[in-house]
C-alpha cells in the first residue's frame, strides 16, 4: 500500500537534486502534494494498479472512445489568450499521437510496438447548460500567471463530463526542481473521487500546438503527455530502474511491461540508450515513448501495454465522459461526428447599423483577446456613416505589434437566401507608409469552432483616409463598401461572421452597416462577386475605384447623368485577372449626383457617385 508513495518520493527527490532549466510534467509533484490532502488517494491508486494488472483490455478492436474537451482560457489580455486556429491544432497533434495517423510523427513511426490508443478528443459543442458553444472559456484574470490548483476554479465544467483543459501563461513550480519552468501537469484516473473539481489538465499556452504563440521544441506534445497521465499511463522513469521483470512489472515503474525501465528522464533525441541494465531481456529505452521526456519531434509511440492499462483503468474511472449519453450532451454522435444545430432563429436578409449604446442583448460579441479597454473593438456612438454609431478599434493606442482584437455577429439562418451576400462599410487610415494591419473576415456555421477565413483586407486597400500619428477620425466621404459572395456558405444555418484586426502600428479603424442579403439586381450580384468599390464619395478632385476582376476582358467605365447620357470617360480597354485600381478626376464636373456606368463581358451595372 505504501510502496509507490516511496517509488514517487525517491524519483521527486532524485530528480530535485538536478536542477533543470525546464521540469516539464509536474504531475507527480502535484500528486505527492495531493497525497497531503487527500490520503486516501494511495488506496486508491492502489486499486487502479490491481485493475491494470488483471483486468483483460476491455475495448474492442477498432471501437474508438471520444472525449469532449473544454479549454479555459485564463489570460490578462496578453499571448497567453491563444486564438481558436491555435487551440484547434492542438487538438489536432493530440489526436495525430493518440490515433497514429498516417503522415504524423506518430504514424511513421517504424518500432512495432507503436500502437493506436484508439481514442479522440472532440471539443464540446454543447455547454453543461445545452446551450452551443466553441469548447473555449475565456477569463481574464491576473491570475494566469503562476497558475496552480486554485486558479482551477475560475472555470470549471463537470470532470465526469468533460476532459477540462486549462491554459495559462505560466505554471507554479513549488515542490519542483527549483528555478525550473513547468509546462503542464495532470491527474490521474483514480483521483477523480477526491479531486473531481480539479480533474483534468493545466497546460501553458505556449504549449498548446504548433501555430501562431507557441514554443516549438515540444511539437504540441507536451499535451500528448499530458493526457497521457490524465489516462492512467505514468513516466517510463516511475521510480528509476524498478519493475523490469515479469513477475513486477506491472506493480513497479509504470505498471507496464513492454516499456522498459529508465533510470531517468530523458533529454534531446539519443538514437540510442540503455539507462538500466537489471530489466530481464535487458532493452534499450523507448527514449521515443510519449510518457518520457525527449524532444517533440522525437516523440512518436505508446506500446500495446500502455494501451492495455488504459482500456483497464478508463471504463473504472472514466466511462461516463465517453459515454452516447454524455456525447450526446455534448453534441457529439457517438461516432464522433458533430450532432446538426439547430437553425438560428436570427433570419437572413439580417442588418445591423452599430446604433446602440452596448452590445448587450444584440447577439454581437467583443473577442478582444490582446487589447483591454478602449483600445480594442467597441460601439462608438460618436462616429458613423448612417446613424448615431459603428464599431471601432482605436488602434493608435496599440503599443504592441501583432496585437489581435475581433467582434462576431449573432448566428444567422441564411438557408433561403439564393445569392446570400455580406455587406459593409469600413473606414482606416495608416499611422505611416509603413503599416501593415489588416483585417480578417471569418465564417463559421458552428458557433466559431472551426472557421472559414473568407477575406483579408491589408491596409493598402483598407486605408480610406489620410495617414497620420494624430488619432484618425473619418469624414463621411471616408468610408469604402466591401462585399462578399456568401454563395459557397448558402446552406448555413449558423452562419457567424467575426472581423478580426490584427494591430501592426497602424491608425483607428471603423465598421458600419453591416448586412446579410440577397444582391438587389444581376448587376449588384457582379458588383458584389468583383468586390467592387468607389472611394472617396462625395468626392471633389481624384476619386479611386477598385475592383477584382475574374477574368481578362473588356472593360468600359464611364460617369453618365441620371439620365444615361455620357459625362465623362474613365477607362475603355481590355484588363488583365486580378485586383485593379483606378483613378480619375471629377473636378470639371458639376456638383450633384451622378452614375459611374461599369459595362464588363459578364454584365453592367452603375454606381452612385456624389461630386462636392
Amino acid at each position: 500500500m505504501k510502496k509507490f508513495f516511496l517509488i514517487a518520493a525517491t524519483y521527486f527527490i532524485a530528480n530535485s537534486a538536478h536542477a533543470q532549466l525546464v521540469n516539464k510534467c509536474a504531475t507527480d509533484e502535484m500528486f505527492l502534494e495531493s497525497l497531503k490532502q487527500f490520503p486516501e488517494l494511495i488506496k486508491e491508486q492502489q486499486v487502479a494498479g490491481e485493475m491494470a494488472a488483471k483486468l483483460p483490455i476491455q475495448n474492442k478492436k477498432n471501437t474508438v472512445r471520444y472525449v469532449p474537451v473544454v479549454f479555459h482560457i485564463l489570460h490578462k489580455h496578453g499571448l497567453e489568450n491563444i486564438s481558436q486556429a491555435q487551440l484547434n491544432d492542438a487538438i489536432r497533434v493530440l489526436n495525430e499521437d493518440f490515433r497514429k495517423m498516417s503522415g504524423t510523427n506518430g504514424g511513421s513511426s517504424t518500432d512495432p510496438l507503436a500502437t493506436d490508443i484508439e481514442i479522440e478528443f472532440r471539443l464540446a459543442q454543447f455547454n453543461p447548460n445545452g446551450l452551443p458553444t466553441n469548447g473555449v472559456n475565456r477569463i481574464y484574470t491576473l491570475s494566469t500567471d503562476n497558475a496552480r490548483d486554485a486558479q482551477k476554479s475560475i472555470s470549471y465544467w463537470d470532470a465526469r463530463k468533460y476532459f477540462n483543459v486549462w491554459v495559462v501563461n505560466t505554471i507554479n513550480n513549488s515542490g519542483g526542481t527549483p528555478g525550473s519552468i513547468v509546462l503542464g501537469y495532470a491527474q490521474f484516473p483514480f483521483q477523480i473521487n477526491s479531486q473531481t473539481s480539479t480533474d483534468g489538465v493545466m497546460m501553458r499556452a505556449d504549449q498548446m500546438g504548433v501555430i501562431e504563440n507557441v514554443d516549438l521544441s515540444q511539437q504540441g506534445r507536451t499535451f500528448t503527455h499530458e493526457a497521457g497521465h490524465w489516462v492512467g499511463l505514468y513516466h517510463p522513469f516511475q521510480g528509476g530502474c524498478v519493475g523490469g521483470t515479469s513477475s513486477n512489472c506491472l506493480s513497479q515503474g509504470d505498471q507496464v511491461c513492454d516499456t522498459p525501465p529508465v533510470s531517468t528522464a530523458t533529454t534531446g533525441c539519443p538514437g540510442s540508450r540503455n539507462s538500466c541494465s537489471n530489466d530481464v531481456p535487458n532493452l534499450p529505452d523507448l527514449v521515443k515513448n510519449y510518457m518520457d521526456y525527449a524532444d517533440g519531434n522525437c516523440m512518436n509511440m505508446f506500446t500495446p501495454g500502455q494501451k492495455a492499462r488504459i482500456n483497464s483503468i478508463m471504463p473504472n474511472f472514466r466511462a461516463n465522459i465517453y459515454s452516447s449519453t454524455n456525447l450526446n450532451a455534448a453534441g457529439i454522435n457517438a461516432d464522433g461526428s458533430y450532432k446538426t444545430l439547430t437553425p438560428s432563429n436570427v433570419k437572413a436578409p439580417y442588418y445591423f447599423g452599430y446604433d446602440v449604446s452596448s452590445l448587450a442583448g444584440t447577439g454581437w460579441i467583443q473577442e478582444n483577446y490582446m487589447c483591454p479597454g478602449d483600445s480594442g473593438w467597441q460601439i462608438n456612438n460618436s462616429v458613423s456613416l448612417v446613424g448615431s454609431g459603428c464599431m471601432a478599434a482605436m488602434n493608435l493606442k496599440t503599443w504592441r505589434t501583432n496585437v489581435r482584437n475581433a467582434f462576431s455577429s449573432p448566428n444567422i439562418d441564411i438557408s433561403q437566401l439564393k445569392n446570400p451576400t455580406l455587406s459593409f462599410y469600413a473606414s482606416y487610415a495608416r499611422r505611416s507608409t509603413a503599416s501593415g494591419d489588416r483585417l480578417r473576415v471569418f465564417i463559421s456555421d458552428n458557433f466559431g469552432r472551426t472557421e472559414v477565413l473568407a477575406r483579408t483586407i491589408l491596409s493598402a486597400e483598407l486605408s480610406s483616409g489620410p495617414t497620420s500619428t494624430s488619432a484618425f477620425i473619418p469624414t463621411s466621404s471616408e468610408w469604402k463598401k466591401y462585399t462578399i459572395d456568401l454563395s459557397p456558405y448558402k446552406s448555413y444555418t449558423n452562419l457567424r461572421v467575426r472581423f478580426e484586426l490584427q494591430s501592426l502600428r497602424g491608425n483607428n479603424i471603423y465598421i458600419d452597416e453591416f448586412k446579410v442579403d440577397e444582391p438587389t439586381s444581376v448587376g449588384e450580384q457582379l458588383k458584389s462577386e468583383m468586390n467592387f468599390s468607389l472611394f472617396p464619395n462625395p468626392s471633389q478632385g481624384v476619386s479611386n475605384l477598385s475592383f477584382t476582376n475574374s477574368k481578362n476582358q473588356r472593360f468600359e467605365i464611364e460617369i453618365v447623368d441620371l439620365q444615361g447620357k455620357k459625362i465623362k470617360e474613365i477607362f475603355v480597354g481590355d484588363l488583365s485577372e486580378g485586383a485593379k485600381e483606378l483613378q480619375f478626376n471629377v473636378k470639371d464636373l458639376y456638383s450633384g449626383l451622378y452614375l459611374v456606368s461599369v459595362k464588363t463581358e459578364n454584365g453592367m451595372f452603375v454606381h452612385k457617385i456624389w461630386i462636392e
